[in-house]
């Protein structure tokens, strides 16, 4: 089973919850029996990647727990993620608190969410509404933490916290790459469709905004090594007619292509007629989803090796 957060407790437990908290925020630096980890004072535990169209991150090192990461895909929300070392935490509840440094001791401790360990073999994946109070509580000067009580008084607290010192630095940098980042990710964007007008094939503006994604996704992924173009119709008219109107629309799309900038050789054009419907001919709507170009962008084959 994923694990899982939730999102939205009940007003009541959520008072209830911060107010246990805030007791025991008050306990977690006297108590003998508690497991902390924490960056420390010196600046270098905040990295922000390079800048890029497709994927940001934002980097921090919790020595001895894990590396914790802000991740800013294209065409996604930004999402916290953190895979703990083996036996940092255990499963069962997690209180994620953004709780005030010593030397701030005034700001307080703030509730931000719960999430719920099913398993160590998996990172601790927080959603996005959370992520956000996270980069918040930075931006406040909090330290967000992840932290986990035992039912046994004799087991050990654990806490770990991220340091907001140099952190804005970073953060800045991280913000910069996200103003790069394009509207769409790989997943969404490998396999489009382009359909026409019975008879027709005219691309209209929006095909063409379609298109120029594609150009500008293609550019800004160096692992794209090729893109298949396949044109189709539906059964309206002989299949002599049909085969070349579907040449008509694969060759529309290949040329709009290349006149914003694809290389040739990337693309690799066909034309099939009426013979691979992807829907029923015999209802209109599955002859206007039959009118199409099937756009694929092929990526690098990656083989990972097996150790």
């Amino acid at each position: 089973m994923l694990n899982h957060l939730t999102s939205s407790p009940h007003p009541q437990a959520v008072r209830r919850g911060l107010a246990g908290l805030l007791g025991l925020s008050l306990c977690w630096s006297v108590s003998a029996l508690a497991t902390t980890w924490q960056a420390g004072y010196t600046p270098g535990a905040w990295e922000a990647t390079a800048p890029s169209a497709l994927n940001c991150e934002l980097i921090h090192v919790i020595p001895d727990f894990g590396v914790g990461r802000f991740i800013h895909r294209a065409g996604e929300s930004v999402r916290f993620e953190v895979q703990p070392f083996r036996h940092a935490l255990q499963p069962g509840p997690v209180h994620l608190v953004a709780l005030a440094p010593a030397w701030q001791p005034g700001l307080g401790t703030q509730h931000l969410g719960e999430y719920h360990l099913e398993t160590t073999d998996q990172p601790v994946r927080i959603a996005t509404p959370e992520t956000e109070r996270m980069l918040a509580s930075l931006r406040q000067g909090l330290m967000p933490s992840l932290v986990q009580e035992d039912a046994d008084p004799q087991i050990e607290r654990r806490r770990a916290s991220m340091t907001p010192i140099a952190f804005h630095q970073a953060y800045s940098s991280f913000q910069q790459c996200q103003a790069q980042l394009l509207p769409v990710n790989f997943d969404q964007i490998r396999e489009v469709m382009i359909h026409f007008r019975t008879g027709g094939a005219v691309l209209t503006q929006a095909d063409k905004d379609q298109l120029d994604l594609i150009v500008r996704y293609v550019y800004a992924d160096p692992q794209i090594v090729g893109i298949s173009v396949d044109g189709h119709s539906d059964t309206t008219g002989t299949r002599r007619l049909n085969r070349q109107l579907s040449f008509e629309r694969a060759e529309a799309v290949r040329a709009y292509l290349v006149a914003r900038g694809l290389p040739e050789r990337l693309l690799t054009v066909q034309y099939h007629g009426q013979r691979f419907p992807m829907a029923d001919n015999r209802t209109a709507e599955g002859r206007s989803l039959n009118r199409r170009v099937h756009i694929q962008l092929e990526p690098e084959l990656e083989i990972q090796p097996l150790f």
